[in-house]
């Protein structure tokens, strides 16, 4: 106990603040960066200490806020970009819900540097991912035990997040079972992935089988595992067997939750970047059940039935040009509200702040002829036939 609080200081006392000229903070995030000194051993057992550059993001207030720690995949070609990983949307998403949020661009990434590689895990038909993943665990251990320091944080309110090979590197973390961790997410998580050379076909599902099985022996708190039926680094069949394999020799197998989601644009296996207006719900009711307060519109409203919320065909005008901004409010997050006038041929739309039905309400009353009246509020459809 006493080396791990000597090591939590040194990290504080050398953390440095840093910031890129060509990339501005973001004031409203409340944006900054570190460099936060690690140790790690590669699949070689050397022995690497370096800085690493670490994205923080706060709401505004003093807190207690609970912590986020989001973590980056593995390009399998080119590791220096991007130079500093930020995930602003998905930062936004933790901020909005009250989250203090961490963003490490790991070791052998970005500004971190390329050289050495330390999360390197062998060549394919020759893979060593638990060493490489128990690198990637270490950082973002780092990374937490870090965060934990920060005054305005509540400790014991964790959830780490990430995607492909960070999305493994949650599960890594959660097998585990850090103090305050209280939920992981993993999007299309695992390792040896190549698209082009080798689609649908990663580099030794045999031995991610097995690691994803020795995770489920230990881990304890939440998870929740999203993949798509056209994931080109993974296909369709192995993320099933990899979760099988952890709910089989799990003691807590009724804590982890597959959601399978449908082929998502020509490669699944983006859709944590680029399919944020489908898998947020799914996100928010994961974390709503973790005890996390899911931002929402004030009031009382009801699923009127009318349509389902994605399908911007079901909406009642005949404007393209509506029908194109209901797409943009598909996009926003919660709280949200696309509003129409009662003739259908006006409408407005706001999200992402408490106010978003008045805000849209007003920008439909500027040139509605008729009563303007909301179609949709969050992730229900209100609006009624007669009306």
């Amino acid at each position: 106990m006493k080396h791990a609080a000597l090591l939590i200081l040194l990290m504080l006392a050398t953390s440095s603040e840093i910031a890129r000229a060509d990339e501005p903070l973001s004031a409203v995030l409340n944006e900054s960066v570190i460099k936060l000194p690690v140790t790690v051993k590669t699949i070689f057992n050397q022995v690497t200490t370096k800085e690493m550059v670490v994205t923080q993001f706060k709401p505004n207030g003093e807190g207690p806020f609970p912590i986020a720690i989001l973590m980056h995949g593995r390009s399998y070609k080119d590791r220096s970009k991007p130079g500093r990983e930020r995930f602003l949307q998905a930062t936004k998403y933790f901020v909005n819900r009250g989250f203090a949020v961490w963003v490490p661009t790991r070791l052998g990434y970005g500004d971190s540097g390329t050289e050495p590689d330390p999360e390197y895990s062998g060549t394919c038909s020759g893979k060593n991912y638990l060493a490489a993943y128990e690198v990637a665990a270490t950082t973002t251990l780092d990374v937490m035990a870090y965060a934990k320091q920060q005054s305005y944080v509540d400790p014991g309110r964790i959830v780490v997040l990430g995607q492909s090979y960070g999305g493994m590197t949650a599960i890594t973390v959660a097998a585990k079972n850090p103090a305050g961790l209280i939920a992981a997410i993993n999007f299309a998580g695992g390792g040896g992935g190549n698209p082009e050379t080798q689609p649908n076909e990663p580099c030794r599902p045999d031995l991610l089988k097995e690691l994803f099985g020795l995770y489920g022996k230990t881990a304890k708190v939440p998870s929740l595992w999203i993949y798509t039926e056209n994931d080109k680094y993974f296909g369709p069949v192995y993320p099933k067997q990899w979760f099988a394999e952890f709910q089989k020799l799990s003691s807590a197998s009724q804590l982890a939750e597959y959601r399978a989601m449908p082929a998502f644009g020509d490669n699944g296996h983006f859709y944590f970047s680029r399919g944020f207006s489908t898998w947020r719900p799914v996100v928010d009711d994961f974390l709503r059940r973790q005890g996390i307060a899911i931002p929402h519109t004030p009031g009382s409203f009801q699923d009127s039935g009318f349509a389902n919320i994605n399908e911007p065909a079901s909406l009642p005008v005949s404007s393209a040009e509506l029908r194109e901004r209901y797409v943009k409010f598909l996009e926003l997050d919660v709280p949200r509200a696309f509003v129409l006038d009662a003739a259908g041929e006006f409408g407005g739309y706001a999200g992402g702040m408490p106010d978003a039905l008045e805000k849209a309400l007003a920008i439909c009353q500027k040139r509605a002829q008729k009563e303007c009246l909301a179609y949709a509020v969050d992730d229900k459809v209100v609006w009624k036939k007669n009306e």
